[in-house]
């Protein structure tokens, strides 16, 4: 189910550090803003926009600051730059944005930006529950560990200029007036795009997986343990119960899922059952409580359902009911 967004936006003129660490705090991560010539003004012009999982925004620093995060958001961030320099630090490593590079990363892991005079940038957020579950489905598995995504891209290649065209036309379609702008729908997929390609293209700890080729059809065997599973999704199986209705032995059925599907027969179950919850969670006609959602999908202990929920996507059952709660009002 593709989540339709609405918008939400704000303007910041002038703003000091205090309406800058409000800004900030009410639409990106709690942090405190400092300027970078102590004693000085902070002078910011800055215009965002809210969407669903989504967000992006356009400014210029005129004076310079130090933004140090307090609680850094689970989102993944783009940065096309317009004018100046920034750099972020996060942990040992620190990412320079110029005006000729743009930049990539997991905000989780930030723990200052240093912004320049004058820098001026287009900004793409997009909420790790979206970039998790876009992964999964492009390589047709479970995402389990961190994205780590954090890298640089000159603004002259190949990537940096499909990036930055990306960025400037969904600026486009929300910059402008209300009449003017596209659908929701229409958004939502350009903003997909966007987290495909970077994805695609800028490496991260995933990155060899989505380069292996497609694979060849699966074997017989394999189909059937897998129809097996969906006609008995909230049954408790073993590996052995799966291969014997499949016709196979287990060796066999655990290289065929291994070549196939790059994984193993009780992870591809728990992904299936997952995946089934994950939708039921997210259908606004759902009335059930999430207790019995998870029953219902072969979860029996609430606690191990909910950490191995929020491994896969990033977000509690409680939050993805609640984002059903939110698109019915």
């Amino acid at each position: 189910m593709r989540y339709v967004p609405q918008r939400q936006s704000f303007r910041i003129v002038e703003a000091d550090a205090d309406e800058m660490t409000e800004h900030y705090a009410r639409t990106l991560s709690p942090a405190k803003v400092e300027p970078l010539v102590r004693g000085r003004r902070i002078l910011v012009e800055d215009r965002h926009y809210s969407a669903g999982p989504f967000s992006i925004w356009s400014g210029k620093c005129h004076s310079g600051m130090k933004v140090t995060f307090s609680e850094p958001s689970d989102v993944y961030v783009l940065y096309i730059p317009l004018s100046s320099a920034m750099e972020i630090d996060a942990g040992r490593m620190r990412l320079t944005s110029d005006s000729g590079a743009l930049l990539i990363g997991n905000m989780s892991r930030f723990e200052k930006l240093t912004i320049h005079e004058n820098r001026g940038h287009i900004g793409i957020a997009f909420d790790k529950c979206a970039m998790v579950s876009q992964l999964s489905e492009l390589l047709d598995m479970p995402i389990l560990n961190d994205i780590e995504l954090s890298a640089t891209v000159e603004m002259s290649s190949p990537l940096g200029s499909r990036l930055a065209a990306l960025g400037n036309l969904l600026w486009d379609c929300f910059d402008v007036e209300p009449d003017d702008r596209v659908s929701a729908i229409a958004a939502d997929h350009l903003f997909r795009a966007a987290m495909v390609t970077i994805l695609e293209s800028v490496p991260h700890n995933y990155s060899e997986r989505l380069a292996r080729p497609v694979s060849p059809a699966m074997p017989r065997n394999l189909k059937r343990a897998i129809e097996y599973m969906v006609a008995n999704i909230a049954q408790p199986m073993s590996v052995a119960d799966i291969a014997r209705e499949a016709g196979t032995s287990v060796r066999a059925l655990q290289a065929a899922f291994q070549q196939f599907k790059d994984t193993t027969p009780l992870s591809f179950l728990r992904q299936m059952r997952l995946e089934g919850a994950r939708r039921a969670l997210a259908d606004e006609s759902n009335t059930f409580a999430i207790a019995e959602v998870a029953r219902a999908w072969g979860f029996t202990h609430m606690g191990r359902f909910s950490a191995v929920y929020h491994e896969a996507f990033g977000q509690t059952p409680s939050e993805t009911a609640r984002l059903r709660g939110k698109r019915r009002g």
